[in-house]
């Protein structure tokens, strides 16, 4: 044996107590079916005092096997890291979002961890929450958080460090709903696995969010500000390196408005993902009937552009024939391409610019318009023009409720003439 074991076992006891070498604590195990065998600190030193603990906690293991829970209360914390493992798994496997447990383990140990710590999970509370909702709300202000410089977190399977003085706040509504489906997710896991009952699930609020939408852009100010990008693309005293970076954002501008895609879609797009581009490109733009492959947010789509879109991407195509040597791009190719062929991560820089010369920067109510607003112009386009909601939902990758949620004022507008019905005397 590696170690030395006292044991004591009074009549048919159906545990064992034990001193571990070097040490007075008593100790006790015992084996439950399915669970194997179980240690635990008895906390004494008086052997007697041990017989009586350990009577205690075998009869509780019992009561909790016979309600179906597990032989031995967890801490919230154990369970915790046992969940993080859990989404760590599922995001290798493919059954969640590659990034899941990325964002996940972060969240977990940076909030829940501390503030539950070895609380056993079965022993959390109603009043837990609330108690924890505050605390969190208040933990980069005057919490734990406050003096804090720098987070760190998982990004790409790489740990980044930046400031943390933008967190300096209390947590947006939005922030607050998503961490409380974490939090729930957490709490149900642990049930599935055994450790609370159904019924012990605590009530994990989750805040309602008001509707507020991206800033789009009027027809109007889309026109003015594709001009505006036309303009500067031409303007003879720019050098060639930057009327390239301008050509490629009058395109990016003309592709996103067209199409409806989300930033990261157009950034992962490939020539090869354009169906039915090349073989198209002799005839009329009418006839011109391409369909794109869309990626992103851990889905994938196949959808129907509007043929305003097409002038983007042969603007795009004449552009890298221009810097490859008369070449064409392959499939594999980036459609938004550095001069070198490398993918293009981000054109906020130009883009903003663009925005502040055209005075569009932000919408009425002062929100920030950003690659993101031209989703929501094309979306809003095509239902005032009376495209069918549930069709726009699956072309763009959405819901129709997440539409009717943030677009219902605007398909008003394909009503107008019936909501202005002439009334007689």
């Amino acid at each position: 044996m590696s170690r030395m074991e006292l044991s004591r076992i009074a009549g048919k006891q159906p545990f064992t107590i034990f001193q571990r070498p070097g040490s007075t604590v008593w100790w006790m195990r015992f084996s439950v079916r399915g669970e194997g065998q179980i240690r635990k600190s008895l906390g004494t030193s008086d052997e007697a005092e041990a017989h009586r603990v350990a009577m205690k906690l075998w009869h509780e293991a019992q009561y909790r096997r016979e309600h179906g829970l597990r032989a031995v209360q967890r801490t919230f914390r154990a369970v915790a890291e046992e969940f993080c493992d859990h989404m760590d798994r599922l995001a290798r496997d493919g059954e969640v979002r590659h990034d899941r447990g990325d964002r996940i383990r972060p969240l977990v140990e940076r909030y829940f961890m501390p503030f539950f710590d070895k609380k056993p999970i079965d022993a959390i509370t109603d009043a837990d929450l609330t108690r924890y909702i505050a605390w969190r709300k208040a933990y980069w202000t005057t919490g734990p958080g406050k003096d804090q410089t720098h987070l760190e977190y998982i990004r790409a399977g790489k740990r980044v460090r930046r400031p943390a003085t933008e967190m300096r706040r209390i947590p947006s509504l939005s922030s607050q709903r998503g961490e409380a489906v974490v939090l729930r997710q957490l709490f149900r896991q642990a049930a599935k696995w055994g450790y609370i009952n159904q019924s012990q699930i605590p009530d994990v609020d989750t805040p309602r969010v008001p509707p507020s939408p991206r800033p789009s852009f009027s027809a109007k100010e889309i026109e003015h500000l594709r001009k505006l990008a036309e303009a500067r693309m031409s303007d003879p005293q720019i050098n060639r390196e930057v009327r390239r970076d301008r050509t490629i954002l009058y395109a990016y501008i003309t592709i996103a408005a067209n199409t409806g895609m989300r930033p990261t879609e157009l950034k992962n797009l490939n020539w090869g993902d354009i169906l039915h581009y090349r073989e198209s490109m002799a005839k009329p733009v009418g006839e011109r009937d391409i369909r794109i492959r869309a990626r992103g947010k851990g889905k994938a789509r196949e959808f129907v552009p509007h043929l305003g879109a097409i002038a983007g991407f042969d603007m795009l195509w004449m552009l890298w024939k221009t810097y490859n040597q008369n070449n064409l791009p392959a499939d594999t190719d980036p459609v938004f391409a550095a001069a070198d062929g490398r993918r293009l991560t981000s054109l906020n820089n130009g883009l903003n610019a663009l925005l502040e010369a055209a005075d569009l920067k932000t919408d009425h109510r002062g929100k920030k318009r950003d690659a993101y607003s031209f989703r929501h112009f094309y979306i809003s386009q095509q239902l005032c023009a009376g495209v069918d909601v549930f069709v726009l939902a699956r072309n763009t990758g959405t819901s129709p409720d997440m539409i009717d949620k943030f677009y219902g004022q605007v398909s008003v507008e394909q009503f107008k003439d019936a909501l202005r019905p002439s009334w007689g005397a």
